[in-house]
C-alpha cells in the first residue's frame, strides 16, 4: 500500500493532539458495538482461565513457599493482565483493519500530529481494560479470591494492567504498520503467550526448577505480576512494586519507540 504523505507542516501538527488523540479513542470504543468478537477474548479467556486453573491447581497451595492458601488470589491477577494483553492484541488488529480498508490512509494526510495516531489507541486500551479488570475480578471474588491488602490492591491491580495492555498495544500496533495485514494476528498473539506464561504464571518463581526459572527469573513480566498480586498476597510493600512499575515504565518506553519508528516507516 502506498501513501501519499501531507507536507511537512502538517505532519507537525494543526490540530491539538491531545483533542485529536481523544476522538481517536472515542472511535475505537465505538467500534466495539459493531464488532464485539474483536473484545470478546479479552474477558473469556480470562474467565476460563480462572475456571481451568482454579480447580486443575488447587493444590498447589499446599506445596511449601506458596504464598497464599487461596488460588484465586495467585490466578485472578494473572487472568485480568492476560485480559489486558489481549486488549492490546486487539487493538493491533484493528489497526490492520483500517490499513487494508484504506481509513488509515485517511487519518495519515489529514493535518494531525504523527504522536496522536499512536496515544488514540493508547488512551483507548487504557479504558479498555476497566471491562476485563471489572468481570473477572467479581467473579474472582464470588470464587473466594481475597484482597489482602486493602483497596491499595485494586490501584496496584489495575496499574499492572493497564500497563500490560499499553505495552502489547504499542508492540503490536508496530507489527501492524510494518506487516500492513491481519496475517501477522499470529505475531502479536505469541508475543501475550511468551511474555506472560513464561513468567511466574503458575508458580512463585521460588518453586520454579530447570530453564523455566532461569528465563522467569530475568521475564520483566514476572515483575509485573508481582506488582499485580501484590494486593492479593498481603500487605503491600515498596519492595513488591518497584520492579513492576519500572518493568512497566521501561517496556511502554521501548515499545512506543518502536510504535513510532514503525509508523514512520509507513508514511515518513
Amino acid at each position: 500500500m502506498s501513501v501519499v504523505a501531507p507536507p511537512r507542516a502538517a505532519i507537525g501538527g494543526t490540530g491539538r493532539t491531545g483533542a485529536i488523540s481523544v476522538q481517536l479513542a472515542v472511535r475505537g470504543m465505538r467500534s466495539l458495538v459493531r464488532l464485539p468478537s474483536a473484545f470478546f477474548p479479552s474477558v473469556l479467556f480470562p474467565v476460563f482461565l480462572i475456571v481451568a486453573f482454579s480447580g486443575a491447581y488447587s493444590g498447589l497451595t499446599r506445596v511449601p513457599d506458596f504464598p497464599t492458601d487461596t488460588i484465586l488470589n495467585w490466578y485472578v491477577p494473572l487472568a485480568i493482565c492476560q485480559g489486558s494483553a489481549f486488549i492490546g492484541v486487539g487493538m493491533g488488529m484493528g489497526a490492520t483493519r483500517d490499513i487494508e480498508t484504506g481509513f488509515f490512509d485517511r487519518l495519515l494526510l489529514a493535518p494531525a500530529p504523527r504522536v496522536a495516531l499512536l496515544a488514540g489507541p493508547a488512551l483507548n486500551v487504557v479504558v479498555r481494560v476497566v471491562v476485563p479488570f471489572t468481570v473477572v475480578l467479581l467473579i474472582g471474588v464470588a470464587g473466594g479470591a481475597r484482597l489482602e491488602g486493602g483497596p491499595l490492591g485494586l490501584v496496584t491491580l489495575f496499574v499492572a494492567a493497564a500497563g500490560t495492555a499499553l505495552v502489547h498495544a504499542l508492540w503490536c500496533l508496530g507489527i501492524a504498520f510494518r506487516a500492513r495485514s491481519q496475517r501477522a494476528a499470529p505475531l502479536m498473539q505469541i508475543g501475550v503467550f511468551t511474555t506472560i506464561f513464561l513468567a511466574t504464571a503458575q508458580v512463585p518463581l521460588s518453586v520454579m526448577t530447570g530453564w523455566l526459572k532461569s528465563v522467569a527469573r530475568v521475564n520483566p513480566m514476572t515483575n509485573v505480576l508481582r506488582l499485580a498480586r501484590a494486593g492479593f498476597l498481603g500487605d503491600i510493600t515498596w519492595a513488591e512494586c518497584w520492579g513492576g512499575l519500572l518493568a512497566l515504565g521501561l517496556a511502554v518506553g521501548l515499545a512506543g519507540v518502536w510504535a513510532l519508528r514503525s509508523l514512520r516507516r509507513l508514511a515518513p
